[in-house]
């Protein structure tokens, strides 16, 4: 039994009932990022004729992302300025209407540079609002098995990724372009019901309630006090200063602008935010280059698949070593990012089939730790209560970070006309990881002897 006081009463719940209910929010965030970014990595399957039909340039397209990461940070902020006053579930099922409808206007666009509105504000807003309450609400029910569960969430969500590639590829031959967009918003509607189960134990709930009418009655008490008092001069004054206090305080905790002040903290946003951007963006152009190697769909979609399903054998690997020994998040993601940039200097010196989709494999295996880790470096850093603000704080910085260097990937290749420098300089992204945490361990090992 989890037991809690209170100041009139204690409020059992039984721990299985909490458990039972973490299982159903697992369920909620595997189908939210099936309907909400499955169709994502195969963005060059999707796109790729519309884009040599509307004579529309891939800066466009790189462009409509670094909006969608930034639009993410966004979605985090409003989330946290919402759950002041409604529930984690609220601000999933606004977020929901918003991604929805951005992936319905979609459907109409005329070319790829109307993609940052959709695409970009309206379905990233909505996504950054879904996968902030997903995190939150997992790290509520999971906190010993955190890695383990995340491992499993991913693998299962990996799992139909696989399929994702070849179902699409039909989707686009029986159905054509806009056809296979009306299938895709209608998959997003998906993120419904994985809302819908995003929340907390009833403990909690009740906990609040109480909390929430002791605070009414005292700022009742407070306002009969207002009432009865003749202010003077100096107390307007005091009045004034506390009123300012209040609002700045209120500023600071909306957007938790204390974990700024963490060096530690901001290392982790800035390798982080430079690898996330590299790994999106590179798996997004893929299918691109694949096309320049003179690829056909089918083998584009094969090796998109070939990626998903190592993705997968990595994330099931995790699980199960995960579940025996504990795996320092930080520690994986940052091996994970040291092979990620080496390999892919390797991808680039071969354009044979098999040769390419082998590199693939082991990229989309380093990938799935780097997407297990990603969210888990910052919860297992921060406290639960710091973590929606501070995830947020994380996206911001990823955002920005896709809105400069988005468009000038895109632009390399449209100088170029070749996509091979565009991919250069993403594996030159994960640069920071790599270089500024050992430089961190090291000088807080030197501290420490010190």
């Amino acid at each position: 039994m989890n037991t809690r006081k209170t100041s009139e009463k204690t409020i059992k719940v039984p721990a299985g009932e909490r458990d039972a209910w973490g299982y159903a929010v697992c369920f909620g965030t595997i189908i939210t990022f099936i309907g909400g970014i499955g169709h994502v990595n195969s963005f060059g399957l999707i796109y790729h004729d519309f884009i040599l039909e509307t004579a529309s340039s891939a800066k466009s397209l790189t462009t409509a992302h670094g909006v969608f990461a930034i639009m993410l940070a966004i979605g985090g902020f409003i989330l946290n300025m919402v759950t002041k006053k409604y529930s984690l579930r609220t601000g999933g099922l606004i977020g929901t209407a918003l991604f929805s409808t951005g992936s319905f206007l979609t459907i109409f666009i005329s070319n790829t540079y109307q993609l940052p509105l959709t695409f970009g504000l309206l379905q990233g807003i909505g996504f950054g609002m879904m996968v902030t309450v997903s995190y939150a609400t997992l790290n509520h029910y999971f906190i010993k098995k955190r890695t383990t569960v995340m491992s499993i969430c991913k693998a299962l969500q990996g799992i139909i990724l696989i399929l994702y590639p070849q179902i699409l590829k039909k989707f686009m031959s029986f159905y054509g372009f806009r056809g296979t967009l009306l299938l895709v918003s209608g998959i997003s509607l998906h993120t419904l019901p994985g809302m819908l189960v995003m929340k907390k134990n009833l403990e909690k709930n009740i906990i609040m309630r109480a909390a929430n009418d002791i605070e009414s009655l005292k700022d009742k008490d407070e306002n009969k006090d207002l009432l009865r008092t003749n202010d003077t001069p100096q107390d307007v004054n005091t009045k004034d200063v506390s009123m300012k206090k209040k609002w700045r305080g209120k500023l600071l905790e909306t957007f938790n602008i204390k974990v700024l002040k963490d060096p530690i903290y901001l290392n982790m946003c800035i390798g982080q935010s430079f690898v996330n951007f590299s790994d999106l963006t590179f798996f997004i152009l893929q299918p691109m280059l694949l096309f320049q190697y003179g690829y056909d769909k089918t083998q584009v979609a094969t090796c998109i698949s070939i990626c998903a399903g190592a993705d997968v054998a990595g994330r099931c690997g995790l699980a199960i070593v995960s579940n025996i020994v504990n795996i320092n998040t930080r520690f994986l993601y940052y091996v994970a990012s040291l092979f990620t940039l080496l390999i892919r200097i390797v991808i680039l010196q071969t354009t044979d089939f098999v040769w390419v989709a082998c590199v693939t494999a082991t990229l989309g295996m380093l990938r799935a730790w780097l997407h297990v880790a990603s969210p888990l470096v910052i919860s297992n850093y921060v406290t639960h209560e710091d973590f929606p603000g501070a995830y947020a704080i994380f996206m911001l910085a990823a955002g920005v970070i896709n809105v400069m260097c988005s468009p000038l990937i895109g632009q390399l290749k449209d100088v170029y006309g070749d996509y091979v420098p565009a991919f250069y300089a993403l594996t030159l992204c994960c640069i920071p990881c790599v270089l500024f945490w050992p430089l961190e361990y090291c000088i807080k090992t030197k501290l420490t002897k010190a």
